[in-house]
């Protein structure tokens, strides 16, 4: 089952305790749920729209996903665990791509490292970066690949 998010709308200005945002949820290449919270604090609410049912998706996620351990609670994943997820993932990925307009951003040493432009071409701060570190691995510019492994390490940090 691919449970992916699309046509995101997110409020920072409206979250206050929990993520204010608007999302569709697609499984498996079909539109399932429109998904939204208002930010005050409430659980997320998800309006079927196609054919797959909630308790269907929360029995698969909670069989295909590790739970969620917090100190000595443990949490299954159901669906409002695997939006929150991606919806993390997709607003770090916004930030990443910002950021990547105004910083030279590598990767050194399994962490992240940015450095400003202010208004010099990229390759001339690739290039004194990398005289200092040949092993690092430059996110502007680079593939998808490269990218998506910028976005993990955001992520686990």
């Amino acid at each position: 089952m691919k449970i992916e998010l699309r046509r995101i709308t997110h409020s920072a200005a409206l979250s206050q305790e929990t993520t204010a945002y608007r999302a569709e949820i697609w499984i498996d290449g079909e539109l399932a749920f429109h998904a939204h919270n208002q930010g005050h604090g409430s659980a997320d609410f998800f309006d079927k729209v196609g054919c797959w049912d909630l308790a269907e998706v929360d029995t698969w996620l909670k069989a295909n996903r590790a739970p969620t351990v917090l100190g000595d609670i443990t949490l299954d994943h159901d669906l409002e665990a695997e939006v929150s997820d991606l919806l993390t993932r997709a607003l770090e990925g916004r930030r990443l791509k910002r950021l990547l307009r105004t910083n030279l951003v590598t990767i050194e040493k399994g962490q992240i490292f940015q450095y400003p432009l202010r208004k010099r071409p990229v390759a001339t701060i690739s290039s004194a970066v990398l005289a200092t570190n040949p092993k690092a691995v430059v996110v502007n510019g680079a593939g998808d690949e490269v990218f998506e492994h910028a976005l993990d390490l955001l992520m686990t940090r």
